[in-house]
């Protein structure tokens, strides 16, 4: 609605910008979900530092994905937007997009796992929680606000934006369950 008020061609971008991320957000995904039952599995089973090591991996494989998608999308993005489009206004302004979006890529990589490790240790609301600030609470007023002061561009901007506000917050939920719910290591081996 946002880039409506501007241009077909910005909303047109926008679709094109959600195809593409989702060729980065699925094999991410994939990692999540094999870690999810390894995360449980080990929780249950009280191995709270393969927990650990089961989560830090998955991020570091997360952030490698996220990392190559950047990098595409710094290095090629006026042949990504062609891929879905041959109006040169439109592959212009999706190159530019593409450019400052795929900067939130790799900062996604924390809210991505830890919203994963939390659903592996059976707390779905903290999950649910990451997920409203990231497709909703946050993204929605910045890009309005963004918009406001930089037009269109403004709504990129608040992509990235989002992403970093929201991997802090998903760090923090992240630790603060860690914290409540994970033993210390003394309390395990007095057990």
């Amino acid at each position: 609605v946002i880039l409506a008020a501007y241009s077909q061609a910005y909303v047109l971008v926008l679709g094109v910008y959600y195809k593409l991320q989702t060729f980065l957000y699925l094999p991410a995904n994939g990692i999540v979900q094999g870690m999810r039952p390894l995360i449980g599995y080990n929780y249950g089973a009280e191995e709270y530092k393969r927990v650990s090591r089961i989560y830090k991996t998955a991020l570091g494989l997360i952030l490698i994905i996220m990392v190559l998608g950047t990098g595409l999308c710094v290095a090629i993005p006026w042949q990504l937007m062609g891929l879905f489009t041959e109006n040169q206004e439109t592959v212009a302004i999706g190159a530019k997009a593409l450019r400052i979006i795929s900067i939130g890529f790799i900062i996604s990589s924390v809210s991505v796992a830890s919203s994963g490790a939390l659903e592996g240790l059976g707390m779905g609301l903290p999950s649910l929680t990451i997920s409203i600030f990231r497709y909703v609470a946050v993204i929605v007023p910045i890009s309005y606000f963004m918009s406001r002061i930089l037009g269109p561009e403004g709504v990129w901007h608040g992509f990235w934006l989002t992403e970093i506000i929201t991997a802090i917050i998903s760090w923090l939920i992240y630790q603060r369950s860690q914290n409540r719910n994970l033993p210390s290591p003394k309390s395990a081996k007095e057990q």
